[in-house]
């Protein structure tokens, strides 16, 4: 075959026949790697005519394929309402339930033992001649995993959009794919996982779908703490990653072309947009990885072309989130900012942009994991991120076998209590002239690793009730502020609405609160807006007044 030459699906034939060819005239040894590189290319061989046709047609629709004409998408009416949304981390590397999610890559690494992974997993399922990262995959099984209950709790804490983490650096995929056959269809649990939770956040017609991929990573993961003076030759006849039978999961310069890589990249892409059609799709990593074109910047330029047409074609208004990681994966004007857990996030930040963060870390379900946080470190950061223009992502991390953690339960549905009560101040609002007032600072200057100074935000600190977070109706004819502390004297000045303030309305007709069985006591004066709180908290943290 030609160098860009197109596949077409008669192709297909051609390889089965050679595959036949082969496994009756090569030596055993060689059959192994030859019949398995094959069977990778009749897959890609299978979907390739669709990804070509698709992206052929996408050229010629209203989004072309660079970044002048993407970033004209904007960000749709729909997330902008939404504020918050729920995601999971769970895979492979849930079943060893140690150091996280990025089990694969310090497991292959003996000497620097990073989270003590290799030395656990010695001690627990033997060395690595005998017991690879492959070989968590039977075990799996995922006995306790339910769709619908993991987007009911979802629902029940009140999100509007959720999905999963389809494919983690590890490169396994949590769909039914023909692209790659590393996937929980083919092996594993055996069901199309991504299916099963697309089915049930479509039953909910208040929540938009999910999709994160974060496999741009993938390429030279296994390899990542592995330094090349340290391998040797028994660990390359003897570990799985230099087993060229697995070369297409272990990815890497000692085990694959880059070349394959970017295409399968973009065909797994493709493929779950075509599959699937999420509403929001979410990457991590891109930005270093297409600096070593793997994939392209060009590449990633196709694909959400095609992404947009084809969605906006059938009436589905969709976004990308724009991950910073000390840069944008993409220009800063495309998409949905994002800022993990408000890492590197400056103080001006304006509508509209993402934090995401784990409901507990690390990422990943571990061993005897620790619940630092309740219900109302997430449901305050949440009312500080609308209040700026913001939404919360909030990733929930189950147990291996499926099952989400009772303490992740609990969370997630005293956020969902919480927001019963006062979603009226969270959903579908806009930002004030202000976002807030109060004596307590979130954002400060922290030391990088490297000794730079850049912006941290932390929201464990403890608020005060004089802490008020403002929000308003789309009409502008309703203001919400959110006091984030129960005051000891039972009373609330909101100084931002005192009587000669510049930012004051020119009437107040009512104030209540969100929740309360009787009415609240109030009056304007030049100090403020003095409102009396009632005999009974209606929620457990956090308390919200509508003014009219």
């Amino acid at each position: 075959m030609q160098e860009g030459q197109q596949i077409n699906p008669a192709d297909s034939l051609t390889l089965a026949a050679d595959l036949n060819r082969l496994e009756n005239n090569i030596s055993k040894s060689k059959k192994e790697y030859i019949v398995q590189h094959l069977r990778q290319l009749m897959r890609i061989a299978a979907v390739l005519p669709v990804i070509q046709f698709g992206l052929a047609q996408a050229a010629k629709a209203e989004y072309e394929a660079n970044w002048e004409s993407l970033t004209k998408k904007q960000v749709p009416e729909w997330m902008q309402d939404a504020k918050f949304g729920v995601y999971t981390h769970w895979g492979i590397y849930s079943i060893p339930a140690h150091g996280g999610p990025d089990y694969v890559k310090n497991l292959y690494a003996p000497r620097a033992d990073t989270k003590g992974v290799y030395s656990y997993h010695r001690e627990k399922y033997g060395d690595l001649k005998d017991f690879g990262y492959k070989d968590f995959i039977p075990m799996f099984t995922a006995p306790k995993f339910d769709a619908e209950q993991w987007v009911g709790l979802m629902h029940e804490a009140g999100a509007k959009f959720g999905g999963i983490c389809l494919v983690h650096h590890d490169g396994f995929l949590l769909w039914d794919s023909k692209v790659n056959h590393w996937n929980s269809k083919n092996m594993g649990p055996r069901r199309d996982i991504y299916g099963e939770i697309v089915r049930a956040v479509r039953g909910y017609d208040d929540m938009k779908l999910l999709a994160t991929f974060h496999h741009g990573r993938t390429y030279g993961y296994p390899f990542g703490f592995l330094r090349k003076e340290e391998i040797t030759d028994q660990m390359r006849r003897t570990w799985d990653i230099f087993d060229p039978k697995y070369n297409d999961f272990y990815w890497g310069e000692e085990t694959r072309d880059a070349e394959d890589f970017r295409a399968e990249w973009k065909a797994k892409i493709t493929e779950v947009i075509d599959k699937y059609s999420p509403d929001v799709i979410w990457f991590d990593g891109l930005a270093t990885s297409m600096r070593s074109n793997r994939p392209s910047e060009q590449d990633v330029m196709d694909v959400f072309a095609y992404y947009f047409n084809k969605t906006g074609k059938k009436g589905q208004d969709v976004t990308i989130c724009n991950k910073h990681a000390g840069d944008f994966n993409f220009p800063e004007r495309f998409g949905l900012r994002c800022f993990e857990n408000g890492r590197e996030m400056p103080a001006d930040i304006g509508p509209w942009f993402l934090i995401d963060r784990a409901i507990a870390y690390p990422w990943s379900y571990v061993n005897n994991k620790k619940y630092r946080d309740g219900p109302g470190y997430h449901t305050r950061s949440l009312i500080d991120l609308v209040s700026r223009g913001g939404i919360f992502l909030l990733s929930l991390t189950p147990m291996g076998d499926g099952a989400i953690h009772e303490a992740e339960q609990r969370i997630m549905r005293g956020i969902g209590s919480w927001l019963k009560v006062n979603g009226e101040a969270i959903y579908a609002t806009r930002p004030w002239k202000v976002y807030a007032e109060g004596p307590t600072e979130l954002m400060a200057m922290k030391k990088t690793s490297s000794g730079k100074l850049k912006p941290g935000w932390d929201y464990r600190k403890d608020f005060v009730a004089d802490d008020i977070r403002f929000t308003q109706s789309k009409d502008g004819k309703t203001l919400y502020a959110v006091a984030l502390s129960w005051p000891e004297d039972g009373k609330v000045v909101v100084k931002s609405l005192k009587a000669d303030s510049a930012l004051r309305p020119e009437k107040i007709n009512s104030v209540t609160m969100l929740g309360a069985r009787e009415p609240v006591k109030w009056n304007r004066t030049a100090a403020g807006l003095e409102i009396t709180m009632p005999e009974d908290r209606p929620c457990d943290y956090a308390y919200s007044f509508k003014i009219n």
